[in-house]
């Protein structure tokens, strides 16, 4: 009876969770495209609203932006809203809160892997500038970049541009060591052996490659180098 009684909670909780799914799925939201944006409210009149408390305001105005397209059951397609605009309460999120990853996520992949190629662009080139203000604890972000860029976007050049950035700008040793290795590993990946040697002996000469092993690994993944014409 007491095993009993500590499921029922559990099953109960999963056919809610199961109901409202089917919900969904039967009552669909209606596209609309009637809701704009707009521009987000001054930074010193949220400060203000917000009594101090700057880290909770900017987390219910992210949360306003991720939900935005939803709305008393209409739903605007994420493609219809304007990426300026969306980058501007992004900033005033990332202003009010600059510990928060919450506004570099929606934009890398909330908005950053919705839309236009040229939508796509703007949120990585967003994330990017925002990127370079804080390396050491942004990098996750740029390195979602990278995969939007090379996957959904299929921009080699691109993706190599943001993967050199991480290598150059990210110095904490505590970030994962493949951080700084993308770029190599991405022209790896392209056979561009002269070019990806040279930065395999960058992150040598820098004190970034951590164990005999890693050298190995990496030293495998190197495409070999064109005969000389001598």
């Amino acid at each position: 009876m007491r095993i009993a009684a500590q499921i029922r909670p559990w099953v109960l909780l999963g056919a809610c969770l199961a109901a409202n799914v089917l919900f969904q799925r039967l009552n669909p939201p209606a596209w609309s495209d009637a809701y704009d944006l707009g521009d987000p409210p001054p930074a010193a009149m949220i400060r203000a609203a917000a009594l101090g408390e700057d880290v909770l305001a900017g987390y219910f105005l992210t949360l306003y932006v991720q939900n935005f397209n939803m709305h008393l059951g209409l739903a605007t397609p994420l493609a219809a809203i304007d990426r300026p605009k969306v980058i501007r309460w992004l900033d005033l999120g990332l202003d009010l809160d600059p510990d928060s990853g919450y506004p570099l996520l929606l934009a890398s992949r909330h908005y950053g892997e919705t839309g236009t190629s040229a939508q796509q662009r703007t949120m990585l080139a967003w994330v990017r500038g925002r990127f370079e203000e804080r390396p050491n604890q942004r990098w996750p972000w740029l390195v979602h970049a990278v995969y939007v860029a090379r996957h959904e976007l299929n921009d080699m050049p691109l993706a190599e541009h943001y993967a050199a950035d991480l290598r150059t700008r990210v110095d904490d040793p505590k970030a994962p060591s493949w951080v700084r290795q993308m770029d190599l590993l991405l022209r790896a990946d392209r056979g561009e052996a002269e070019d990806a040697r040279a930065i395999l002996g960058a992150l040598i000469a820098a004190g970034q490659i951590r164990s005999p092993a890693e050298l190995k690994f990496l030293e495998s993944r190197l495409p070999p180098m064109p005969p000389s014409d001598l």
